[in-house]
């Protein structure tokens, strides 16, 4: 009999030339609501002071996502969006074709902020 292992959330943040890259490995559950929001935050600040063209969320090594988690992703697309044309920044969405949450979750996603989201699905 195996043992479930849901690793709880790591987010790191780091610059590929002049896109910004948040990378989230583990499993966001509801108690890992701070720790994302912090970070998208972070990002979000972060691509406004460097004027980055994109942000990429490289979420192929996460497992798992709650619905509280993903409420964090349409507060940070709703701040993007809601920033003026030329300040504005595209979200790229990394995502992991072995968790089917994450093609009915990004699709949903980018369904709320297509001016803003792209998807891409890169095995990993």
């Amino acid at each position: 009999m195996g043992v479930e292992d849901h690793r709880s959330l790591s987010t790191t943040q780091s610059h590929d030339g002049s896109t910004l890259v948040v990378t989230c490995v583990g499993a966001a559950e509801s108690d890992s609501f701070a720790t994302l929001s912090t970070a998208l935050a972070a990002a979000h600040d972060d691509a406004l002071k460097s004027s980055a063209p994109a942000v990429i969320a490289d979420l192929r090594g996460l497992e798992f996502a709650s619905s509280s988690c993903l409420k964090a992703f349409v507060t940070w697309l709703q701040r993007v969006q809601e920033l003026d044309a030329t300040r504005r920044y595209k979200v790229k969405f990394r995502s992991n074709p072995r968790f089917s949450w994450q093609r009915r979750s990004l699709g949903a996603l980018a369904a709320f902020a297509s001016s803003v989201v792209e998807i891409e699905t890169v095995a990993s």
